[in-house]
C-alpha cells in the first residue's frame, strides 16, 4: 500500500487554484457531476479552503512541481468565478495525462468577477434548445450553461453538451453518492477519489506499477479535510464492490489491531507498510494447516531507495520454525542472530499474492519477534545492526508524535519518510521527481496513511505534519554503512582527510597486510598489500607543502609515505636492517611542514627530515634501555620537548637536538601507558596505579588515584581519563560499567564539547560519554574495537568508525 503516499499530494495541487464560495442543498449539486469522474472536490467553505492552502507550508514547497503548474493552467479560469454557495470541482480524464474539469454551483447575478482590464471574450451558441456561453481569457476556454438555477462551467464543450442532453435524468455515480451523502459539512472541503478511474490521475506523482496498483485498491474513498499551515489532515471512508480485484476486500473480516512495525523498522527505510491482523493464507495453498504462515499476527513490508524486506510476527514462534525447516538449507550466525538460506524464495509472493508481488525470499533472520526476510544477506544484516544499535523509528520522537494523532489500531498503515520517497524510483514518477529534488521536506519527516476496517469499508485518516524542530534532531545512532573487507581486520580503523573534498575517509589493514582506504560513502577506494602489518596509527603529512596530503606509517622494517591513490611517495620507502618495534613518530616543531620522522628500533633511535635524509642534528643515537613508547613532541609556551619512556623507568625529557633538557628526580614504574601533557606538567600513571607527574624542572609528583594494575589513560592539556577494571572516570566524574575487557579510553574535543569513548570487547558495546561522564543517549552501540569519531561529512553531525565482525567495519552517524 506504498500507493497510498502520493494520494494527498495530488490533491493538493489539484484543489490549490479553486477559486470558490459557501453554502446550497448539496444533494443538488451531486447529481451535476459528470460520469466516470476521476476525481471530485465538494467545497463547502470557499474563504477558509483557500486560506487553508495558500498557507500551507508543504503546498508552498511544491509550486514548482509539474503537477501543480498543470493544474493551475488548467484551472486558471475558474479564478475569475465567484461563488456565494458550497460547490463542486469535478476532473475527468479525456486522454493520457489530459483532464477536464467540471464546476458547479448555485447560480447568481456575480457569479463572475472579471475586472474590467482583463481581456475576454464571450460568445454564446445553442445546442438542443439550450445556450453554451464560450468565455475565452487568453487561450483558455470556459463553457457554460444554466441547468435549473445551477451553473455548470467546464473546460470541456462535450461535457456540457452531455449534460444538456441528459438534464432529464441527471445521476451521480451510486457509490459517490452515498459517500457525498455522509461527508462532513462542517470543514472547509470534501475530497472524493475513484480509483478505478485514476491511473492518469495517480501517474501525475506516482511510478507505473503504483498508479496502477492504486486503481485496484478499493472503488471510492473520501476525505474530510482539514489543513493549517503546519500539518494536514484528511480524515474519510474507502468503499469497494465484492470484485476480487479490489485489494481492500481482503481486510472486511480482520480485526483492527496494534502495530508493532516500528520496533523493527530501520531509520534508513523509505517507507513501511504494515498489515497488524493479516492472516496469510492464500485459495492455492490446499489447507490452512499447510501455510507457513498461518499464525501470522503481523506482516509489515519495509522499503528502501532500490530494495525491500519482508518481516513477521507469529503466535507461535517454535510451529513457524518447524515448519520453516523445509525450506531450510543452511543456518549461520550473526551478532548471536540465526540466518537461515532458503531453497524457496516465492514464499511471500505465494501467501500474499492478494496484496503484494512480495520480493525473492532467499534469506529469513529471527530478530527477537520478527522473522525477516530478504532478498540479499547484507541487509539482514543491516536491519540486525540497526535493531541492536536502537536506531529504529520506535526510537524517534518525530515518528512517535506522528503516530499518537493516528488511531491505536490498524488494518492497514502506512508511514513514508518523504525526504527519502522524493528520490525512490520505485516510489514517484521519473517527472515528479526531478520537479522536486531541490525542495526539502525534512522539517515534515513522515506522511501517515491509516485504514481501519470495518465490514463492507474502511475509515481511512492520513497525516502530514510538520515536526517540531526539537524532536527532528535526536541523539539516535544510525548505521552509514558495514563494509565488508578480504580478510579479518588487524588495525583499529581511523579517520583520515580526504583533501579534495574536504571530507574524511578511512584507512584500516587487514590480517593478510592488505591496507584499505575507504570512501566517506563506505566504498573501498583502493587496496595496496603491504610487506607487514602497520604499527600504531598513521599520520597524514603534506611533504610538497601543496595543500596534498600522503599516510606517512612503519612496518616492522620499512618506513613508508603512500599518495591519496595508495602510490608510494619518493623517495620513500626507507628499508630497515633491524626490526622497527614502536609506531611512527611525526615532530612537525613549527607547524611549517618541516617534517621529523622518528624510528625507534629497540634502544636504536633515528630521525629523517621529508626528503628522507637521516636529520644529522639529532645527537641522540640510542638509549640505555629500551623504548617502551614511541617518542613525543610535546610544546609548552615556546619551548619544545622530546619524551622518551625507558624500559627501566627512565624518562628522558630532550631537546630537539636529542640533548637533555630536563633531568627527571626519581624513576618511574612506568605502568605501559603513554606521557601526556596535563595541567601543564609531563604526566602518566605507574604500575602501582598512581598519577606520576613530572613538571619542567625535572620535580616528579605522585598522587594515589587507586587504579588497579593493567588501567588505562588518556590525557589531553585539562582532560584526564582513565579506566580501572569498570570503572571509568573522567576529570572527578565516574561512571560504572559492566565487568568486561575495555580498551583504552580515547578523548575527543569536538565542536567545543568533551566525548570520551571506550569499547567493551568482551561483550562488543562501543560506549560514548560526555565530560561528566554521562553516558550518550541511545549508547552502547556494537562495536569490537577503540573508534575514531568526527564529522566527516561537514553536515554539524558525528560519525564514528569501528570494527564490526571480524572483517567488517561500521560507520554510524549520531544523529
Amino acid at each position: 500500500m506504498k500507493q497510498l503516499i502520493g494520494l494527498l499530494i495530488i490533491s493538493s495541487f489539484l484543489l490549490l487554484s479553486c477559486k470558490q464560495k459557501t453554502a446550497i442543498t448539496p444533494d443538488d449539486l451531486i447529481a451535476y457531476t459528470p460520469r466516470n469522474a476521476t476525481a471530485v472536490i465538494k467545497i463547502n467553505d470557499y474563504l477558509s479552503f483557500r486560506s487553508e492552502l495558500i498557507n500551507n507550508d508543504f503546498i508552498k514547497l511544491l509550486k514548482k512541481s509539474s503537477p501543480y503548474q498543470n493544474s493551475t493552467t488548467l484551472l486558471k479560469t475558474l479564478k475569475y468565478l465567484n461563488p456565494k454557495s458550497p460547490s463542486i470541482l469535478a476532473f475527468n480524464e479525456v486522454g493520457k495525462d489530459a483532464f477536464d474539469y467540471t464546476f458547479i454551483s448555485k447560480n447568481h447575478n456575480n457569479l463572475f468577477n472579471i475586472d474590467s482590464t482583463i481581456s475576454r471574450d464571450i460568445k454564446t451558441i445553442s445546442y438542443e434548445g439550450a445556450n453554451i456561453k464560450v468565455l475565452t481569457i487568453a487561450d483558455k476556454k470556459l463553457f457554460s450553461t444554466s441547468l435549473g438555477d445551477h451553473f455548470v462551467g467546464s473546460s470541456s464543450r462535450l461535457i456540457i453538451e452531455n449534460l444538456i442532453r441528459n438534464s432529464e435524468n441527471l445521476e451521480a455515480d451510486p457509490k459517490l453518492k452515498k459517500l457525498y451523502q455522509v461527508a462532513q459539512t462542517n470543514v472547509p472541503a470534501n475530497l472524493f477519489i475513484n480509483h478505478k478511474k485514476g491511473k492518469s490521475f495517480f501517474n501525475n506523482v506516482l511510478s507505473e506499477d503504483l498508479a496502477n496498483n492504486l486503481t485496484e485498491f478499493n472503488d471510492w474513498t473520501s476525505f474530510d479535510s482539514n489543513i493549517a499551515q503546519d500539518y494536514i489532515k484528511l480524515n474519510g471512508i474507502a468503499i469497494a464492490s465484492d470484485s476480487i480485484s479490489n485489494t481492500l476486500n481482503t481486510f472486511k473480516n480482520s480485526t483492527p489491531s496494534t502495530s508493532y512495525a516500528a520496533e523493527i523498522v530501520p531509520l534508513s527505510a523509505s517507507y513501511y507498510l504494515a498489515y497488524p491482523a493479516l492472516k496469510g493464507n492464500e485459495s492455492k495453498i490446499p489447507q490452512t494447516k499447510d501455510s507457513l504462515f498461518h499464525k501470522t499476527t503481523e506482516m509489515i513490508e519495509i522499503g528502501f531507495q532500490e530494495e525491500k524486506a519482508f518481516a513477521f510476527t507469529v503466535s507461535d514462534n517454535i510451529d513457524f520454525e518447524d515448519r520453516l525447516q523445509k525450506f531450510v538449507i543452511t543456518e549461520e550466525k550473526y551478532r548471536d542472530y540465526s540466518i537461515w538460506e532458503l531453497n524457496e524464495n516465492s514464499l511471500i509472493k505465494t501467501h500474499f499474492s492478494k496484496i503484494t508481488e512480495g520480493i525473492p525470499t532467499n534469506y529469513v533472520a529471527k530478530i527477537d519477534d520478527f522473522y525477516v526476510f530478504t532478498e540479499d544477506m547484507s541487509l539482514i544484516e543491516d536491519l540486525i545492526s540497526n535493531y541492536q544499535n536502537s536506531a529504529t523509528l520506535s526510537q524517534l520522537p518525530s515518528y512517535k508524535n506522528l503516530r499518537n494523532e493516528l488511531a491505536d489500531e490498524s488494518s492497514i498503515l502506512v508511514i513514508g519518510n518523504l525526504e527519502k520517497l522524493k528520490e525512490n524510483d520505485a516510489i514517484l514518477s521519473e517527472e515528479f521527481k526531478e520537479t522536486i529534488a531541490k525542495e526539502s521536506f525534512k522539517d515534515y519527516k513522515f506522511i501517515a496513511f491509516q485504514y481501519i476496517a470495518e465490514g463492507d469499508f474502511a475509515h481511512f485518516h492520513a497525516l502530514l505534519k510538520k515536526a517540531n524542530t526539537s524532536t527532528v534532531n535526536s541523539n539516535i545512532i544510525t548505521q552509514v554503512y558495514n563494509t565488508t573487507l578480504d580478510a579479518e581486520i588487524a588495525t583499529k580503523p581511523q579517520f583520515v582527510l580526504n583533501h579534495y573534498t574536504k571530507k574524511k575517509e578511512i584507512v584500516v589493514q587487514d590480517v593478510e597486510n592488505n591496507l584499505y582506504l575507504i570512501a566517506t560513502d563506505g566504498k573501498v577506494l583502493w587496496k595496496k598489500e603491504l610487506n607487514g602489518k602497520v604499527l600504531g596509527e598513521i599520520s597524514q603529512v603534506d611533504l610538497y607543502r601543496n595543500g596534498r596530503l600522503q599516510l606517512a606509517f612503519n612496518t616492522t622494517d620499512k618506513m613508508v609515505i603512500l599518495d591519496r591513490n595508495g602510490n608510494e611517495v619518493s623517495p620513500f620507502p626507507i628499508d630497515f636492517k633491524n626490526t622497527i618495534t614502536q609506531p611512527l613518530a611525526v615532530f612537525d616543531y613549527s607547524n611549517n611542514k618541516d617534517y621529523r620522522f622518528v624510528i625507534v628500533m629497540g634502544k636504536k633511535i633515528e630521525m629523517y627530515n621529508r626528503y628522507g635524509k637521516v636529520v644529522t642534528g639529532f645527537i641522540l643515537d640510542e638509549t640505555e634501555n629500551t623504548i617502551i613508547n614511541s617518542p613525543k613532541h610535546i610544546r609548552i609556551g615556546n619551548k619544545d620537548y622530546i619524551i622518551l619512556q625507558e624500559s627501566d623507568g627512565k624518562l628522558d625529557i630532550l631537546h630537539r637536538t636529542g640533548d637533555l633538557r630536563i633531568r627527571t628526580r626519581g624513576s618511574i614504574d612506568f605502568s605501559g601507558n603513554e606521557v601526556y601533557l596535563y595541567d601543564k606538567k609531563f604526566t602518566t600513571t605507574n604500575t602501582s596505579g598512581d598519577l606520576i607527574q613530572v613538571d619542567q624542572k625535572g620535580g616528579l609528583n605522585k598522587i594515589e588515584l587507586g587504579l588497579k594494575e593493567n588501567h588505562l589513560i588518556d590525557a589531553t592539556s585539562n582532560t584526564l581519563a582513565t579506566i580501572s577494571d569498570n570503572i571509568l572516570t573522567i576529570k572527578d566524574n565516574k561512571a560504572t560499567l559492566d565487568f568486561g575487557i575495555y580498551t583504552k579510553p580515547k578523548i575527543f574535543y569536538i565542536n567545543d564539547k568533551i566525548y570520551v569513548t571506550v569499547t567493551d570487547k568482551q561483550t562488543h558495546k562501543v560506549y560514548l560519554f560526555d565530560s561528566n561522564a554521562t553516558l550518550v543517549k541511545n549508547f552502547p552501540v556494537y562495536g569490537d574495537s577503540e573508534i575514531d569519531l568526527a564529522d566527516i561529512d561537514n553536515d554539524k553531525r558525528l560519525e564514528m568508525v569501528t570494527v564490526g565482525d571480524k572483517n567488517s567495519i561500521i560507520c554510524y552517524k549520531i544523529n
